[in-house]
């Protein structure tokens, strides 16, 4: 925050990469939200280990950093330039503190990354709205093709898409790209889309693979990651409760759904 602050203080809220949106939440104390603290629970606890993850429309890195401080190899991307000299700034001083690995963080301008640098490769998107026809670039559908999996907000992905017809068409346009599996998770309004079998990324002898569940960390090391996440955690502002007895931060134990995007939630 400090570094932001004072980023915001030299170069203005344009000029810093922050703009309106994150101004505001570093006048508030905070920019981890809590979709974002959603995503990263389900790629650590619901989803398969990928070799490589990449957060499109990665904002200031608050996901991507934390992703790489459970010891994941992440890419943020964003096709802003005075985004990505915030998110610069932002690594920089992260691995001055050694709170994130310099070495498997990479950054990447754009939309998705130029290239899968580590494979297979996930991309998270809980945000990505652009209002853009970006299923009619060409490029735009080659770099989706190059992930093995995807993990987004249907109704925040290319545009904002109100209504279950919109969200639909998400999955129709992500089907026709090969990821022809899907699992819902509707408590935190986000759809996991994979390739099939046959369309994978070959995994290597020497990685586990991202196709079945990943076994726990162990030992120390899972205790010092999990009292990171409660440091992270609470530096989170309190969200809003989403029914009765319930709240964001509350997590079940699911099954994935393959039978429908949207399964019976619709």
């Amino acid at each position: 925050m400090e570094l932001h602050c004072r980023r915001l203080s030299e170069l203005g809220v344009d000029g810093s990469g922050l703009f309106a949106h994150y101004a505001t939440l570093v006048s508030q104390g905070g920019v981890l939200r809590a979709d974002e603290l959603q995503a990263f629970r389900l790629v650590r606890e619901a989803l398969p280990m990928y070799g490589g993850y990449a957060v499109l429309r990665a904002g200031l890195g608050e996901l991507a950093f934390l992703l790489n401080g459970a010891g994941l190899r992440v890419t943020a991307c964003d096709p802003n330039a005075a985004r990505i000299e915030a998110l610069k700034a932002g690594l920089d001083h992260l691995v001055a503190l050694r709170l994130v690995d310099g070495e498997t963080f990479g950054i990447a301008s754009g939309f998705v990354p130029n290239r899968a640098d580590a494979r297979p490769l996930l991309g998270v998107a809980t945000d990505f709205t652009f209002n853009l026809p970006l299923e009619q670039d060409p490029a735009f559908c080659r770099g989706l093709r190059q992930f093995d999996g995807l993990l987004i907000n249907p109704r925040l992905f290319i545009r904002l898409r109100e209504q279950p017809a919109e969200q639909r068409a998400v999955s129709d346009f992500l089907q026709s790209l090969g990821f022809t599996e899907t699992a819902t998770f509707a408590t935190e309004q986000m759809v996991y889309f994979a390739r099939s079998p046959g369309e994978r990324e070959p995994v290597s002898p020497e990685r586990p693979s991202p196709y079945a569940p990943a076994a726990p960390p162990e030992g120390t090391a899972d205790a010092s990651f999990d009292a990171l996440v409660e440091r992270v955690m609470a530096l989170v502002p309190s969200a809003p409760a989403t029914g009765a007895g319930s709240t964001w931060v509350e997590r079940r134990v699911r099954r994935f759904d393959l039978r429908s995007t949207f399964g019976n939630d619709e």
